[in-house]
């Protein structure tokens, strides 16, 4: 993984969005896939992710620092916006 500096941080130059979370048939966010997404993510050594209020009709936030706490907060950088 690449890495670039950014005010001090050392962020990954790929980072995860979550705005386009697998899916179930109810239109849900499928938290198993969705962890997998991220643990793979953090393997491969990304540690940028990028959320926002309005995704996944306000449940992207909340299931994303679900799957990111058992990850040191040092670890990763959360990016979140209106």
């Amino acid at each position: 993984m690449y890495y670039n500096d950014f005010c001090g941080l050392k962020l990954s130059a790929l980072g995860l969005g979550c705005m386009r979370f697998p899916t179930d048939e109810d239109g849900k966010i499928d938290l198993v896939k969705t962890e997998e997404l991220v643990d793979l993510a953090i393997k491969g050594g990304v540690n940028y992710f990028d959320t926002a209020w309005v995704y996944h009709s306000t449940e992207s936030e909340r299931v994303i620092g679900k799957l990111l706490s058992k990850y040191p907060r040092e670890s990763y950088c959360l990016a979140t916006k209106y």
